[in-house]
């Protein structure tokens, strides 16, 4: 169970930061939206440190996990609450799929506690 949680934590900090890097124009003037860049960033680090967390402490780095796992699913909220008047949808696609993604992780990182508490 501990690598499915892992994964899904890298991998969501792995798209933040490519975001972050997209709209700081680091990949070009593809989505300039600079105010999203340092957010974006932030949770992503955050997930890391969690996914790290995971990797080395477990279980004892549990609530650290879980805190940034809900950290990232309230940013993604808040950048979801900013995208929606932009209208662009590939932003949007990405932060529902980014949101769905974290809520698996949530769903799973509580049916772990719960078998294992």
């Amino acid at each position: 169970m501990l690598t499915p949680i892992r994964i899904l934590m890298v991998l969501a900090a792995l798209t933040l930061f490519m975001a972050s890097a997209v709209h700081s124009g680091l990949l070009g003037a593809l989505d300039p939206f600079e105010a999203a860049a340092l957010p974006e960033a932030i949770i992503g680090a955050v997930l890391v440190a969690g996914a790290l967390g995971a990797l080395f402490w477990w279980p004892r780095s549990w609530p650290f996990a879980f805190g940034a796992t809900l950290f990232a699913v309230l940013g993604t909220l808040v950048g979801l609450r900013f995208t929606l008047p932009r209208g662009e949808l590939g932003d949007i696609g990405y932060h529902v799929s980014l949101l769905g993604t974290l809520l698996v992780l949530t769903v799973v990182l509580i049916r772990w506690r719960r078998r294992n508490a």
